[in-house]
């Protein structure tokens, strides 16, 4: 085993051990980040591996403007494991852990369902070639968590290395052939107070774009999608930051909510 391949070893290990435990990282693992997404990527899918669970979706996340540069990319991906999915109607609020000592977020974000896939991803992919992939559209919310506090202040591929900063997933209603969703109004609260508002719109090239950047993802460094797996689409609203307790609820458009309630994870 090369240095590089024992320094991901490492790290992906270290971070694994911590999400079963629920503890939390006070420092990066062995100190040296991950220098690029590439690097950080080869963490992930050893962790991956480490893990164990079958993997039930992928969230994609946006990569600030000045850091695409950088970084080759204006999107990162991480896996969401199947026991972090829960489906919720609109008058439930499920219970969703987190680190209480680690980095723990609430995002509104359009759900997207893989249908049937390609026998083979080695293409040029576009918004709309993807779009023939999808079988639903649902409203939900990311739960965004890492034993690591600093996940997000030290850019992208930290961020990568650890599932991409994901704790979990709150499927809520379908979009049952809803148009022009793209332009509705989203907004996410905590504990009754407005934390942000956006539209899908304004997101990139939208959540189908998403899509396209996971199979752009699956032709170049074989991302293991699957039928019926999520795609948890970015964040409309912004990143909000919650503790334990917190009552979150993402609204979209005139009449569509989910709503869960941030729990702690507990250390074993």
């Amino acid at each position: 085993m090369s240095d590089g391949q024992a320094g991901a070893e490492a790290i992906a290990r270290a971070f694994v051990d911590a999400r079963h435990s629920g503890g939390a990282l006070a420092d990066y693992p062995g100190g040296k980040l991950p220098a690029s997404l590439d690097e950080a990527y080869r963490i992930q899918e050893r962790a991956i591996g480490l893990f164990g669970g079958r993997v039930a979706g992928w969230k994609v996340g946006r990569i600030a403007d000045p850091l695409v540069a950088e970084y080759g990319s204006n999107r990162l991906a991480g896996p969401i494991f199947d026991n972090g999915v829960v489906h919720a109607e609109s008058d439930e609020a499920p219970e969703m852990p987190v680190f209480g000592d680690g980095f723990a977020a609430a995002e509104a974000e359009y759900l997207l369902r893989l249908g049937n896939l390609p026998a083979s991803f080695d293409r040029a992919w576009t918004n709309g070639a993807v779009a023939a992939h999808v079988d639903r559209v649902c409203v939900g919310i990311e739960v965004a968590s890492s034993p690591f506090p600093g996940i997000n202040e030290h850019g992208p591929a930290v961020t990568v290395s650890d599932f991409g900063n994901n704790n979990g997933l709150v499927v809520g209603a379908e979009l049952a052939g809803e148009q022009g969703f793209l332009d509705w109004k989203v907004a996410l609260t905590i504990d009754g107070t407005e934390a942000g508002t956006g539209t899908a719109a304004a997101m990139l090239d939208g959540p189908y774009g998403a899509v396209r950047f996971l199979f752009e993802l699956a032709r170049d460094r074989g991302l293991p999608l699957a039928a019926g797996q999520w795609i948890s689409t970015g964040a409309i609203t912004g990143v909000h930051p919650v503790r334990p307790g917190a009552v979150v609820e993402a609204r979209f458009g005139d009449d569509m909510a989910v709503r869960c309630v941030i729990g702690v994870l507990h250390q074993s």
